[in-house]
């Protein structure tokens, strides 16, 4: 039975990848930071595949489209692709490529393949670069074509947030602010870039409610020897909050002000990213500067 609401959801979103000049869109299970779990607004591959499982990628190109997901959903997945048009990839299955090796073996020279960068990890990204290196292959990572095409797309959620109350998390925030600036002088970095939403929740004892099961605020913390910048939406923060992080010397920006803090870095600043917790988009963003990864 064909499930046509899909197959014209796919339509569009062809369609749109025709008019930017790109022949593969990849859309994976994943927000802005690379959490395990995502909230609705991110909930892109589900909107157009109907699967509803914790782990896959959608890729889709002009006449047809693949979902790769692992074990655990092969029988889930083969119900809702169902009349979709789309071919379930069983991971680790034999004779199944992943992403990366059946792009190898399908784009062809001056082919592009797009993804919203936000929603790609800095490593991911140079794996797919190390793949398809020397295939003349263009990327678009500055394209959000999938929630382009998603009318009446679901918010980004808002949850209230909260502090921790400094008993349970053994440390002020000032005094963990403080070691980490140490470790940033050891690192000889200028500017420590934060994309992992349970390493911001712990360094600013700070909880909120945006993600399913983890007690997080959607945020991303810049941090130099002198001042701290906390990119979230305001509106989720209580005025006690906000108080309390100002005398911690904590200004706040807005939420996706971040990659325009990056590009405007000094280029002889040092930066300290984690590249399996950033995404393509930040990481590029920053390129122009020297990067410290979390790794070395």
């Amino acid at each position: 039975m064909e499930n046509k609401v899909i197959q014209d959801r796919l339509t569009l979103l062809r369609a749109k990848m025709q008019e930017e000049g790109i022949d593969f869109y990849m859309m994976p299970t994943a927000d802005f930071h690379n959490s395990e779990y995502v909230n609705d607004y991110f909930k892109v591959r589900e909107y157009f595949s109907n699967f509803t499982g914790s782990n896959g990628t959608l890729l889709v190109w002009k006449d047809g489209a693949g979902l790769w997901t692992d074990g655990r959903y092969f029988l889930q997945a083969a119900q809702q692709l169902d009349g979709s048009g789309i071919t379930l990839c069983k991971m680790g299955e034999k004779n199944v490529p992943t992403e990366e090796a059946y792009l190898k073996e399908t784009l062809r020279p001056g082919q592009c393949l797009g993804f919203d960068g936000r929603t790609v990890t800095a490593k991911r990204f140079h794996a797919l670069e190390t793949a398809l290196d020397g295939l003349d292959i263009t990327f678009r990572t500055d394209v959000d074509l999938a929630g382009d095409g998603w009318p009446n797309r679901p918010p980004l959620s808002a949850a209230p947030a909260w502090a921790l109350d400094e008993a349970y998390c053994g440390r002020s925030r000032a005094e963990k602010l403080a070691q980490i600036r140490r470790l940033l002088s050891e690192r000889k970095a200028d500017v420590l870039l934060l994309s992992s939403l349970d390493d911001i929740a712990w360094l600013l004892n700070l909880r909120g409610g945006d993600v399913a099961c983890c007690p997080v605020v959607l945020s991303f913390l810049a941090l130099t020897a002198s001042d701290t910048q906390l990119f979230v939406n305001p509106s989720v923060l209580p005025e006690a909050l906000k108080n309390a992080l100002a005398a911690d010397g904590i200004t706040l920006a807005p939420y996706d002000g971040i990659y325009a803090y990056a590009a405007a870095l000094p280029a002889h600043s040092t930066v300290w990213l984690d590249e399996e917790k950033t995404s393509c988009a930040l990481w590029r963003a920053a390129a122009h500067c020297p990067i410290v990864s979390a790794a070395n």
